[in-house]
């Protein structure tokens, strides 16, 4: 296996290990380091199929923890946005929709609770059309979940596990998307399979250290990370 692929799995781990601790912030660190690995086309689509491995196996390790109304919610949602993107595909700028996403994301953080109404507009199907729309343009839109879970009544373990929830289904409608769209997989077949086992290993190793944050520690680091997220969404524009 080239030398490069090996540091792509590399970085794959240590993404999904972050994310398995904190809940978010892997799939936005590696779609920003797959350019240099990855022909321009390809970036988004094998992005997507690595998460899709990160999240659902983030899930299964702590399924109980899942909260299935928000996750029902979103993967209606989600499946139509998914058809909605397919005619769409490469067709808006990222220019212009990863500065909208960073204020998005900032606003939902920042704003103080009694300014902005705990249920969002169409609740959480609403967020997984518009984000898995969104997604096939931009990759990692998971600071979106993050930002409106992080107003939500959760425990440490039922956010991380109700994001990857809902992150397994709109990898899984963004990977049909591209398929639709005609997106070849075949040609990427074995580094998948490094890049799955890779990440599902790193998704055992973050399970395994979340319970070193603790549950009085994790909301200000989470609402940290989302911070730094967003700021690095509006500097991407730039």
């Amino acid at each position: 296996m080239p030398r490069e692929q090996i540091l792509l799995l590399v970085v794959s781990f240590v993404t999904s290990t972050v994310t398995g601790i904190l809940g978010l912030g892997g799939g936005l660190l590696l779609v920003a380091v797959m350019p240099a690995f990855l022909p321009p086309q390809a970036v988004i689509p094998i992005h997507g199929a690595v998460q899709l491995a990160s999240n659902t196996s983030r899930a299964l390790l702590a399924l109980r923890h899942a909260c299935w109304r928000i996750i029902g919610a979103f993967l209606a949602g989600a499946a139509l946005g998914a058809l909605m993107g397919v005619p769409a595909i490469g067709a808006l700028p990222t220019e212009a929709v990863s500065p909208l996403l960073g204020s998005f994301v900032l606003l939902i953080v920042w704003i103080p609770r009694r300014l902005f109404p705990r249920q969002i507009p169409g609740g959480f199907f609403a967020a997984g059309l518009v984000q898995t729309f969104l997604s096939l343009f931009v990759g990692a839109t998971g600071p979106i979940n993050g930002a409106l879970l992080a107003r939500q009544e959760l425990s440490r373990d039922q956010t991380v596990v109700t994001h990857a929830g809902m992150m397994t289904f709109l990898h899984l409608a963004k990977i049909f998307a591209f398929a639709l769209s005609g997106f070849a997989f075949s040609p990427y077949l074995g580094l998948l399979a490094g890049l799955t086992l890779a990440t599902i290993l790193g998704s055992w190793a973050g399970t395994r250290l979340r319970p070193l944050v603790s549950e009085k520690a994790f909301r200000p680091i989470f609402k940290g990370l989302l911070t730094l997220l967003a700021l690095r969404l509006l500097l991407s524009a730039l």
